[in-house]
């Protein structure tokens, strides 16, 4: 994310039974899963916490008001279909997955429920309304978005990628050193005490077709994506979009949605345009070639819920993201401490969602209640998990829907 010097509602869809998202958790080795089916509430449900969330200073610090956001929390959720009995059982997991149940948003009955489902958050409703059911453990929450990418077994990164983006006017503004020191250091880039250093390469503010080329043309296993959100330079730069809508109207219609929204996206440039807004699905696509990343990193604000999607949709395996703002230091502490648990594991070498887990318990106890870090994963966390052992016979875990 550009670190910037110190002094400077979607319509509601109507109703349905089909499953927009389903909460899935492993209970006693079954598969619970409590499946959303009501669209009527799911966009001001949305909306509503967006809210709360982006005004999380405000009670953060409160413990009575936290308690009852969790109260809340539980009301909401069985708003859209999620009982509080189904929320008791969920709360005895320790891995919890939500599951974006088709990957085309056509397979929703509305284009706007699979959006306000992709910017609901997941993450803090689950965790508060599990809390006040009395869940005292640690919890991992993870997206799941299907892409059909065949497993790959855990290793720390043989390489990463770099990339760092403030054109034109952006450039004098923010500096990106210390946060390549601190993930260069936290993967091992030169460290006598690594195995094996990754191989490591440092792309600079590169135009889209440059950005394109070189993750086309290598083979990045990791891809770490720092720079300017698309929300963010609308803030910084005065009359930007309306700059851009005197000048180049076309290309700001590329980047606002049907209900002239700002897209999510990044800043990069191309050609004659030196400051360029990049919708969220062009950025998937740049970064995403024919040898797909295991692991996307985009410390940008306003990535969680469109930019990680789309890079798992086009093929990414994991891609972590932030559902709205977030401190610039508490960013990349965060990914210094995903990269240093996942390229220096203590005892066996640890899944993405493992290192991703212990980042984060490592920095939430930093007055970070409210803050939501995604991670979307193209395979489910429960795959893996190893059936019962039976003689020429192929055994899954039994599957329960939650009532």
């Amino acid at each position: 994310m550009a670190r910037r010097p110190k002094d400077k509602a979607a319509a509601a869809p109507g109703h349905s039974s089909k499953p927009v998202v389903v909460v899935r958790a492993l209970l006693n080795g079954e598969l619970f899963e409590a499946p959303v089916t009501k669209l009527e509430r799911l966009a001001r449900v949305t909306q509503q916490w967006n809210y709360i969330l982006r005004v999380r200073a405000r009670w953060a610090q409160d413990t009575d008001l936290r308690g009852r956001l969790g109260e809340r929390a539980v009301k909401d959720l069985g708003s859209l279909g999620i009982s509080e009995a189904q929320l008791q059982s969920l709360a005895t997991a320790d891995r919890i997955e939500v599951e974006f149940v088709k990957l085309d948003p056509s397979g929703f009955d509305d284009g706007d429920a699979y959006e306000a489902a992709s910017e609901m958050p997941w993450e803090y409703l689950i965790s508060a309304a599990t809390r006040i059911q009395g869940r005292f453990r640690s919890l991992l929450i993870t997206r799941l978005l299907r892409n059909g990418l065949d497993p790959v077994a855990p290793h720390p990164p043989k390489s990463v990628l770099f990339v760092e983006s403030a054109p034109g006017r952006l450039n004098d503004e923010y500096s990106f050193e210390d946060e390549e020191e601190r993930i260069a250091a936290a993967v091992g880039v030169g460290s006598k005490k690594t195995p094996r250093s990754p191989d490591w390469k440092t792309v600079r503010t590169p135009s889209v077709s440059q950005l394109k080329s070189e993750v086309r043309t290598g083979s990045w296993e990791a891809v770490h994506i720092t720079g300017v959100d698309n929300h963010q330079a609308g803030w910084f730069i005065e009359d930007f979009y309306a700059d851009l809508e005197n000048d180049n109207p076309d290309r700001l219609k590329a980047v606002v949605d049907a209900h002239g929204r700002l897209q999510d996206g990044m800043i990069l440039w191309e050609g004659t345009e030196s400051e360029l807004p990049v919708s969220f699905y062009q950025l998937a696509q740049t970064l995403v070639g024919n040898r797909p990343p295991r692991i996307v990193t985009l410390n940008l604000y306003y990535s969680g819920a469109r930019i990680g999607r789309e890079l798992v949709k086009s093929g990414a395996h994991v891609a972590l993201g932030f559902l709205d703002e977030i401190d610039d230091e508490v960013a990349e502490n965060f990914f210094q401490e995903f990269y240093w648990s996942w390229c220096h594991p203590t005892g066996s070498i640890l899944k993405i969602s493992e290192a991703f887990l212990n980042a984060w318990q490592k920095v939430s106890g930093k007055n970070l209640h409210g803050t939501s870090i995604v991670i979307w994963m193209g395979r489910s966390v429960f795959d893996d998990r190893a059936p019962a052992k039976q003689p020429r016979q192929r055994t899954t875990s039994k599957r329960v829907t939650a009532r």
